[in-house]
């Protein structure tokens, strides 16, 4: 039972996966598809597409979250998408003193 349970946590993160960047209705061509289910993005009224860090290829939210929940690659180019996570600057951040 204990092999089965390491061999379910071998993906990425679930934080990582809520984390990836949406790409909006209007940066998607007339042709665009997930490259894993085929679906056009546009056929979608509200289509959720995410886009991997580095590699920059775009899926189904729904598609790339079932795969990156059991690998940690790119289903196109098999990039390491963990090694190239994207680190927030938050020094910057203005910071609410006061919640009343």
């Amino acid at each position: 039972m204990e092999q089965l349970d390491q061999r379910d946590k071998k993906g990425c993160p679930e934080s990582f996966i809520d984390s990836l960047p949406r790409v909006p209705k209007s940066k998607l061509g007339p042709h665009s598809e997930c490259s894993i289910c085929c679906s056009n993005y546009l056929e979608d009224e509200y289509p959720l597409v995410v886009e991997l860090p580095h590699c920059n290829h775009k899926f189904d939210l729904e598609c790339l979250s079932v795969w990156l929940s059991k690998s940690t690659t790119c289903p196109l180019c098999r990039d390491d998408v963990l090694s190239h996570r994207i680190e927030i600057d938050t020094s910057q951040a203005e910071l609410e003193e006061d919640w009343g």
